[in-house]
């Protein structure tokens, strides 16, 4: 049978099980395209092993790229579309995964005050919609997708709630906004119903292009950022990889979260379940990830025990 049809039906299947497979489906259409017009028997342990390694050193996408043709063919050999898979035995030294940049409140003002740059003749309101994206980032803890795909509709400003529908698991989850971050999004909100066009009614994305009112793409916001970024100041060592992105504030708006319950005398280990579906996560192990130990977070987890060694700690 054809590699094309194949991976076509594959991803077909995925999808009817509710998987969204957006970037393995990219990585099996790119694999298509490098083995050419061939049947799927045909496909070479060798070619296959090029594919992944790609070009340059070895980096995490190797592990991407062989994680998602380990799962096509098992499925492809699990209905009798070839014999075996022709994947690789061994596998590379992979360098250290990257850590999250937890920014700190300093860094975090110097990104907001940074957007006044991004303001050109052609999009006017880019600075403030930028200011707005990373007021709610940082506010919600939202991705970055779920947050691009906002709908007027679903930015409820009455009733300070926001009503996702693009999240990673296919799960529609209403978020509720603070008092401050409402009156920002309620300021964009004004501008843009003024100035920019809203080609599908209440339906028009939140935050949408002066050219055509359509949304802001993924890339290009996050494009901006590193341009942001740089103007701001906001770094650290190591190379382009390890600089801070707009994905780390929602690794920081789990941070900070967890450290104001710390300092108010909360009971965290009850409130994580509530964190997890505000985030949007399936089970609290998804959680963790975004909870790595930080110096600040180490020391009021102490500052909670030596209180409790003490006999001084109860429970909010």
């Amino acid at each position: 049978m054809n590699l094309h049809d194949v991976i076509e039906a594959y991803i077909a299947f995925k999808r009817v099980l509710g998987v969204r497979l957006e970037s393995e489906a990219g990585v099996l259409r790119a694999f298509c395209r490098s083995m050419g017009e061939i049947e799927i028997e045909s496909v070479q342990p060798e070619a296959v092993l090029a594919f992944i390694a790609g070009q340059g050193p070895i980096t995490r996408n190797w592990k991407q790229k062989a994680s998602v043709l380990r799962s096509f063919y098992r499925y492809a050999v699990g209905r009798g579309f070839v014999l075996s898979a022709p994947l690789p035995t061994m596998t590379p030294k992979f360098p250290p995964t990257r850590v999250p940049h937890i920014y700190s409140t300093e860094e975090l003002k110097r990104l907001l005050a940074a957007t006044t740059m991004l303001d050109t003749p052609r999009a006017p309101l880019r600075a403030l919609g930028y200011r707005t994206l990373l007021l709610l980032l940082y506010g919600t803890g939202l991705r970055l997708n779920e947050a691009l795909s906002l709908t007027l509709n679903d930015v409820d400003l009455a009733n300070r709630l926001l009503t996702v529908r693009n999240t990673k698991f296919f799960k529609m989850r209403l978020v509720p906004t603070g008092p401050k971050l409402t009156r920002a999004l309620a300021d964009y909100a004004q501008q843009r119903s003024q100035r920019l066009l809203t080609p599908a009614g209440r339906d028009s994305a939140f935050f949408a292009t002066a050219r055509s009112g359509t949304r802001w793409h993924c890339a290009v916001t996050e494009e901006l950022f590193r341009r942001l970024r740089k103007h701001a100041v906001v770094c650290r060592e190591g190379d382009a990889r390890n600089q801070p992105c707009l994905h780390d504030l929602r690794h920081t708006a789990a941070q900070h979260r967890l450290i104001a319950w710390y300092r108010s005398g909360r009971n965290v280990q009850q409130l994580l379940p509530q964190l997890a579906t505000y985030l949007g996560h399936v089970d609290l192990s998804s959680t963790q990830y975004y909870l790595a130990m930080t110096p600040e977070l180490l020391h009021e987890a102490n500052q909670r025990f030596a209180r409790y060694a003490q006999g001084g700690y109860r429970h909010a």
